[in-house]
């Protein structure tokens, strides 16, 4: 695009779009009229970092339109290099102004120079006292009861009762493992949550142990046996059909740079839904909406947004018809696909 405005500039020249002139200030800015402050990318991601040193990238992000620079690296080495790009003219005069004009006029329409700095933000201490109250841990439930989405119901299965699925299976579907995701994702055990809530409704509750868990705490030197004779095991249709009547796979997939299901080597385990025609199954998924791209076969697909245990309790009231799901999605949870409808 940036080659509408300078046709001749090679591909090689070419800038992310928060370093692009052509694209904050030329398209924005100006044929598109917009007015408002333009906030640069996070300056650690790659998309600027790959681009220039940290020295230059800095005012080419205000001198391509960029009004606030997002992130410092250390502030008194990165102030330096912004005020270095002002004195070698790199940022002009009529673009700083610009820039503060920009940015005066948002504070002034959010009301900030009427406000007296201790109402912007509370001093720390009176802040985490806010953590917790009841009347926002009242306020956390409603919000959570209308966010839980039943995206796919295809089958007639709701409520649950213990008289037509007394015998529930609890299957973990894992993704790839990020200590820093599972931080941020406020940890627990949705597992062990659901349980307990399901078993304290009348239902029988296992939870599955995947053959290859078991097979790590074996000797480091009987490992890859056991790994391949789970590749190869198969198991008579009627262990699953005999022994439960219900199966709700749970994806407690943490972010991460890929948020995607990891499906096990095994074949013809319960962490592989191929069963979903076999015994009734259910798929919950506590953190990432996009998993039904992942099990389309599914008739039932729920997003429950987090994986909180007041979540996970308003999850069950809905199931055994308590309550209502209210939730819409707030993204294609359908991700596109056809089969994903099916």
């Amino acid at each position: 695009y940036p080659r509408r405005f300078n046709p001749d500039q090679p591909e090689s020249a070419m800038l992310p779009a928060t370093l692009s002139k052509e694209l904050i200030s030329d398209l924005l800015k100006g044929q598109m009229g917009f007015n408002g402050v333009v906030v640069t990318d996070a300056s650690h991601m790659v998309a600027m970092t790959a681009a220039m040193k940290r020295r230059d990238m800095l005012p080419t992000s205000v001198a391509a339109g960029c009004d606030l620079f997002l992130f410092f690296n250390d502030p008194d080495e990165d102030f330096g290099y912004m005020m270095e790009g002002y004195k070698n003219g790199v940022i002009t005069d009529e673009r700083l102004h610009d820039a503060l004009t920009r940015i005066l006029g948002l504070k002034a329409s959010l009301g900030l120079h009427k406000k007296p700095g201790k109402d912007l933000l509370l001093p720390k201490a009176e802040a985490l006292a806010k953590i917790g109250l009841p009347e926002n841990r009242a306020v956390f439930s409603q919000v959570a009861d209308k966010a839980i989405t039943l995206v796919k119901n295809k089958q007639d299965i709701f409520p649950l009762t213990p008289e037509k699925t007394r015998r529930i299976l609890l299957v973990e579907v894992k993704g790839p493992e990020s200590q820093f995701g599972k931080a941020i994702a406020g940890g627990g055990n949705p597992l062990a949550d659901l349980k307990e809530l399901l078993a304290a409704e009348g239902f029988d509750v296992s939870i599955y142990e995947s053959p290859l868990d078991k097979i790590m705490k074996l000797p480091e030197n009987e490992i890859a046996k056991g790994i391949m004779n789970v590749y190869a095991q198969k198991r008579p249709i009627s262990e699953l059909t005999d022994t439960f009547d219900l199966i709700i796979s749970v994806a407690n997939v943490v972010p991460g740079t890929v948020q995607r299901v990891l499906w096990p080597a095994s074949k013809g385990t319960p962490d592989i839904p191929f069963y979903v025609f076999e015994v009734p199954s259910i798929f919950v998924s506590v953190l990432c909406p996009f998993h039904l791209a992942d099990v389309p076969q599914m008739q039932t697909y729920i997003n429950t947004y987090d994986a909180k245990k007041e979540t996970l309790r308003l999850l069950v009231q809905k199931m055994v018809g308590r309550s209502e799901f209210a939730g819409t999605s707030p993204v294609d949870a359908f991700c596109g696909f056809v089969d994903t409808h099916y």
